[in-house]
């Protein structure tokens, strides 16, 4: 037998090993070890997954705790003091005038003045326009315009260049030798408004009239003194895309105690008392700038940052033409044209102009033209523009087109359209009342008596139910806002001017596209399923207004969904999607920003920083950033600190979005005070303000005063037939929804006039009683 080494085998090829268990055995108790192994994985990980929820619900609660502070924490007591302390409404503060006696001087600065419009328009035969399916081409399109508008803005420019003639002192220089403006002769018995606003006032026709310029709060703050749009004290600002960016970032929080009505009814009355004029090329076009060999003179567009989302697309700049010259009797700083009259008039369902107020009526039994569909409903009249930047090839195959109404925006959104349809039927359906009650009365008659009850309505439901959000009770009262419950109104003042102000059209009522979610909520009769639909998708496409039930859904979806809270921070419909083509597969790529272009409008009108309106409404006038903790969210305030570089180069909406709002309001204290002092102005420098006296009798004010959203809804709706009576607030328990037949409602019987039968000698006559 040979010796083992090293290499021996330890057993020999016949013996086996021998287990004291089971093969199967082994293999069951590995499987259960990987198990084991496997258990105490999918625990570890679980846990992991856990320990991250909490970190994660951990860090949204102290966000959302954090959030809550800003939006819902009030602004100091004491800041409300101070607005119920001081007299409305502020005082305006005037530029210097001077007076040019030299009529050489003058007719040379003229003369230059008109060389530097001929050169505008020989740059404008080079200028390229916007492509037609192009976001900014929308935008444009979407500012009112007119020939009239253009030939007043024409004069404007050609004045703002001649001012350049004289030194630039801050001044605005006028001529003694040229009476402006021209004297117009008015009669204090007119029983109708003008369709442009002139003769309100009999002193001075032209305040609150169209066509005039936006008033101006405060001095204008150019560049270069005249007309350049607002730079830094020092550098130069952001950009507004990055202000947009930084500080108004998409963020969303809903405020359940207002719906969209809220915000609906905002927009409707804004068009009814602002239009700023666009500029524009050759025959009222577009205007391309950005990327052009040529640049139009009116371009400022928006310049965007390195690391701009939008970047990827290969887009430096946002397209953006400044707001058009208006007409002015001296030389002086640029100023801006507001299209349409001050007072809240109806003219956003009329129109200005004698022309378009014609095109809109019958000329039958004082009713406006409405478009009849197959199945008899009634829609406002269409318009067959197809470059109006709402229609479509695809539905005008199908027959279906965007309307025409008093105000060119009318289709710019669903929410808006269907507000307007529902005046129009408003207004037709008083006149067949009041021809009813009035058989001999002529379709003139018939349409202006329509027109000021109209104009009465509006008021009404501006100040009883949207104002009161807005303002909160405490200013309603101490400046006597809220409608009287019976008798007149008797403090017209024709010292006031009505004027809207330049800040309330380009930065104070814009507050309200903070409120605006990005989905909106369209619900029929059963509201059982709800249909939401992007924001973005809604805007000019007014389309689903010809379906069946299309108007009831979207009324009922707009007082149903809530706004979003009013803060710094806005939907991402509105600032990526703005009227991005959402038919149009192939040019989706990105929309506008509407933050962006509000910023920059303010600076292109030359508004002062948000310090000087701070001060203008009796705050404090702050010289560190510091000094606004309190008055800002941390968050906003953080971020503004780290764009701008001094605290008087904060633009006015930036700013006054930022505040933290007051008890009893959801605005802060600077957009409080710029919005209230234009409602005051409104009212008190009305002449036809519906409850002055001999504007409407007693028993017809007691009517009006009968007046709801709610009840417009229902009686101009197609089958809404229940509704809660504050539509621009959420249902509660003390605004529950009731039957449409519980809303009280006008009854016309005090339109009835009265013919008497009076005998002279052997004949009779028939003579009319005026009774309002």
């Amino acid at each position: 037998m040979s010796l083992a080494t090293e290499t021996t085998r330890l057993l020999s090829d016949q013996t086996q090993p021998q287990y004291a268990f089971d093969t199967s055995l082994v293999r069951e108790r590995k499987k259960r070890i990987k198990q084991f192994q496997c258990c105490l994985c999918v625990i570890f990980v679980c846990c992991l997954v856990v320990a991250f929820l909490i970190a994660a619900v951990w860090g949204i609660n102290r966000a959302e705790n954090s959030f809550t502070n800003v939006t819902n924490t009030s602004s100091p007591s004491d800041t409300l003091t101070t607005l119920l302390a001081i007299s409305w409404p502020r005082p305006d503060k005037p530029m210097n005038t001077s007076y040019c006696n030299n009529q050489s001087e003058w007719s040379q600065a003229l003369a230059a003045g008109l060389k530097a419009l001929n050169t505008k328009h020989q740059i404008e035969k080079n200028v390229t326009e916007m492509t037609t399916d192009s976001p900014s081409y929308k935008h444009q399109k979407v500012f009112l315009d007119s020939n009239k508008t253009q030939a007043l803005a024409n004069l404007g420019y050609l004045r703002e260049s001649a001012r350049r003639f004289f030194p630039n002192n801050g001044s605005t220089i006028c001529n003694k030798a040229e009476p402006c403006p021209v004297p117009q002769k008015c009669t204090e018995f007119a029983k109708f408004r003008t369709f442009d606003g002139t003769c309100n006032n009999l002193e001075r026709p032209n305040l609150g009239a169209a066509f005039q310029p936006f008033r101006r709060a405060l001095p204008p703050d150019y560049a270069d003194g005249v007309s350049s749009p607002r730079g830094a004290k020092t550098g130069a600002l952001p950009s507004a895309r990055t202000v947009s960016l930084e500080v108004h970032r998409p963020f969303y929080k809903n405020d359940d105690k207002f719906s969209v009505m809220l915000a609906v009814w905002g927009q409707f009355l804004d068009h009814d008392m602002t239009a700023t004029a666009p500029s524009r090329g050759p025959n009222g076009s577009t205007i391309a700038c950005c990327g052009q060999k040529v640049t139009h003179p009116e371009c400022f567009p928006v310049k965007l940052d390195r690391f701009d989302p939008l970047s990827e697309f290969n887009v430096t700049c946002m397209e953006f033409v400044r707001s058009a010259n208006a007409a002015t009797c001296c030389l002086g700083p640029r100023e801006q044209m507001n299209q349409v009259t001050a007072f809240i008039d109806g003219s956003v369902i009329y129109g200005v102009e004698e022309k378009t107020v014609g095109a809109l009526r019958t000329m039958s039994g004082g009713e406006l033209e409405m478009f009849v569909t197959s199945d008899n409903r009634t829609l406002l009249p269409v318009s067959k523009d197809l470059t109006d930047g709402c229609n479509r090839l695809e539905e005008s195959r199908k027959g279906r087109y965007c309307f025409l109404t008093g105000d060119g925006r009318a289709n710019e959104n669903l929410h808006l359209t269907s507000m307007h349809l529902i005046w129009a039927r408003q207004h037709n359906s008083i006149a067949k009342q009041l021809a009813k009650l009035n058989p001999d009365w002529a379709d003139e008659r018939l349409f202006q008596e329509s027109r000021k009850i109209i104009g009465a309505q509006m008021q009404h439901i501006c100040y009883r139910e949207f104002l009161p959000i807005l303002l909160g009770r405490g200013l309603m009262e101490k400046s006597g806002l809220y409608p009287r419950t019976s008798g007149y109104f008797t403090e017209y003042n024709s010292a006031v001017d009505p004027s809207i102000a330049n800040n309330f059209a380009t930065a104070a009522f814009r507050f309200a596209h903070s409120i605006i979610p990005g989905l909106m909520k369209f619900l029929a009769k059963d509201s059982s399923s709800p249909e939401f639909v992007q924001l973005h998708k809604m805007l000019f496409d007014p389309f689903r207004l010809y379906q069946a039930g299309g108007l009831d859904r979207a009324l009922r979806g707009a007082m149903d969904t809530p706004i979003q809270a009013n803060d710094p921070y806005f939907s991402s419909e509105l600032k990526d999607k703005l009227f991005e083509d959402a038919a149009n597969e192939t040019i989706r790529a990105y929309g506008l920003d509407l933050v962006s272009l509000n910023i920059q409008r303010g600076r292109d009108h030359g508004l002062v920083g948000y310090n000087s309106w701070r001060e203008h409404c009796g705050l404090r006038r702050v010289s560190t950033f510091q000094q606004l903790q309190g008055d800002f969210d941390d968050d906003s305030l953080r971020n503004i600190q780290a764009i701008y570089r001094d605290v008087d180069d904060v633009d006015l909406y930036t700013g006054a979005l930022s505040e933290k709002p007051l008890n009893g309001s959801i605005l802060g204290p600077t957009l409080t005070c710029l919005i209230h002092d234009q409602f005051v102005r409104v009212k008190y420098g009305d002449r036809f303000w519906y409850e002055n006296p001999h504007w409407f009798t007693l028993d017809q004010l007691a009517e009006i005063r009968k007046t709801s959203l709610a009840r417009i809804i229902c009686d101009n709706s197609d089958e809404v037939d229940e509704v809660q009576p504050l539509v621009m607030e959420k249902i509660r328990s003390d605004n529950k929804v009731v039957p449409c037949s519980a809303l009280p409602a006008p009854q016309w019987g005090p339109w009835k006039e009265a013919l008497h039968r009076v005998r002279t000698s052997a004949d009779t006559l028939s003579v009319e009683s005026i009774t309002n």
